[in-house]
């Protein structure tokens, strides 16, 4: 069994929200989407000891084909879809194996329990099959949804079942990442991130610019977004200028970024509704970039020279007040909050090289955390107690891991290409980051442990991503 299981806890019906895509690449929050509806279904038991299932080895899940009924075409490939992504959200997390879908092609699909090839799938080495029956109403479906139990003392019996409304043929796979995270939590007590989103900035649609002050401008890029997985690539900017450092607030709706959109660096704030952008720290003169929002979204730390030095300033979005809260010799950048908001980690060449510091978010008992050579940039705190960072030089950078407990630093990446600007997901058990393995930058997710590397973008050069809460 995967060493990030934790115990089995209470199932409980499940429901699916709708994700609606705009034309308009600024307006992407539906505010008359339908609310979700959950109803309740078979439950024959709601707690159940997967460790005697395989005798303390991984749980084997298979996902079959979903039955569909009355023959709608479109219900039935979306169906397909669904299943196919359900399998692949549920492979991501590594709390299962799951058994190929191919593997299992041959065996139809079953209806209800009852009527499962039970044989059939033990022969195929499943402990628990997910089969869902797909019912189509207007403009939508509804999922008839199990957890069967095929192996054992148990088998045939539920382990759980509920009924999921408001999936849509347009996009089905909205209602299979809401049933993996909803089957992840049941099941493992894990918070999955099939719902979350990646930001990053983007090359592929850039024009010609001139006269930037930065050697990498000569072309423009806009900040985009993504499902975790790499898919619904889109842009939510078009400001034909540098658009960089992208970073989502708590509420998964709302980023901020770093633009040259006039000239020089500022922050941006885009609440992805279609509603103007605001530059709550503007200053004329000054450069303001690297954003980032504290955990309750109610301040946004960034880095300034309006003081004459690269410092962290801090802006509180309630009061709309400013706070320095590092004025030393040097330049200070990249901030990032502890998951407590009690913290900041940020760098720092004020010991003449670059390097990690961490601080109370008040400025004070600034502490260097790096002390071998080499350049670090750009931290990320994660909520399972480490700090993900890129660090090296030439001819390329890694990403580390430091430990916040013992202090102990690792690499996960394998030194192929340069790699930059990790990014932690809400769970903390991944890292989206910059690389250039297969030539040009693309985004890239690893395991915290330095496993399951999985590439995300391939078109353009793509940077700086940012990885969002479930919305």
């Amino acid at each position: 069994m995967s060493k990030f299981t934790t115990p089995l806890v209470a199932v409980a019906a499940l429901v699916c929200t709708t994700l609606v895509v705009f034309e308009n690449p600024s307006a992407l929050i539906d505010a008359a989407a339908r609310p979700p509806v959950m109803l309740s279904g078979d439950q024959q038991q709601s707690v159940l000891e997967l460790d005697a299932y395989g005798k303390g080895k991984t749980t084997r899940v298979a996902v079959q084909d979903f039955a569909v009924e009355g023959g709608d075409k479109a219900v039935a490939d979306a169906a397909r879809t669904l299943a196919e992504v359900l399998w692949a959200d549920l492979d991501f997390e590594k709390e299962f194996y799951l058994i190929p879908r191919k593997s299992h092609a041959s065996i139809p699909p079953a209806p209800t329990p009852e009527a499962l090839p039970f044989d059939q799938w033990t022969q195929a080495g499943a402990d628990l099959v997910i089969m869902a029956t797909a019912r189509p109403g207007a403009n939508e479906f509804q999922l008839d949804l199990r957890v069967v139990i095929v192996r054992g003392d148990k088998r045939g019996q539920v382990l759980h079942g509920s009924t999921v409304q408001h999936c849509t043929t347009r996009n089905p796979r909205a209602c299979a990442h809401f049933i993996a995270d909803e089957l992840h939590k049941r099941i493992r007590g894990l918070d999955g991130v099939a719902q979350t989103r990646l930001a990053f900035a983007s090359d592929r649609d850039s024009v010609r610019m001139s006269q930037r002050r930065l050697a990498d401008s000569n072309t423009s890029r806009e900040i985009y977004i993504s499902d975790y997985d790499g898919f619904n690539q889109r842009a939510v900017t078009a400001n034909r200028t540098l658009s960089l450092h992208p970073t989502w607030a708590p509420d998964g709706r709302t980023l901020a970024y770093t633009s040259w959109l006039d000239g020089f660096e500022d922050v941006y704030i885009n609440t992805l509704d279609g509603k103007p952008f605001t530059r709550p720290v503007r200053q004329p003169g000054s450069a303001n970039w690297t954003p980032a929002f504290s955990p309750d979204g109610t301040k946004i730390a960034f880095s300034s020279n309006r003081s004459g030095d690269r410092d962290i300033w801090v802006y509180n979005r309630t009061t709309r007040q400013l706070r320095n809260i590092t004025n030393t010799p040097g330049a200070d950048s990249a901030p990032t909050w502890s998951p407590d908001g009690l913290k900041i980690a940020f760098t720092s060449d004020r010991s003449g090289s670059n390097h990690l510091y961490i601080m109370n978010a008040d400025g004070t008992a600034a502490n260097r955390i790096t002390h071998t050579g080499g350049d670090h940039d750009r931290p990320t705190w994660s909520p399972l107690g480490f700090i993900a960072f890129n660090s090296g030089g030439h001819p390329g950078h890694n990403i580390t891991v430091y430990k916040l407990d013992t202090g102990q630093t690792t690499i996960i990446t394998d030194g192929i290409g340069d790699n930059a600007s990790p990014a932690i997901a809400p769970n903390g058990r991944h890292v989206a980051f910059a690389t250039t393995r297969w030539g040009r930058w693309q985004i890239a997710i690893i395991s915290y442990d330095g496993q399951y590397l999985r590439q995300i973008t391939r078109e353009g050069t793509n940077t700086s991503p940012s990885w969002s809460r479930s919305p």
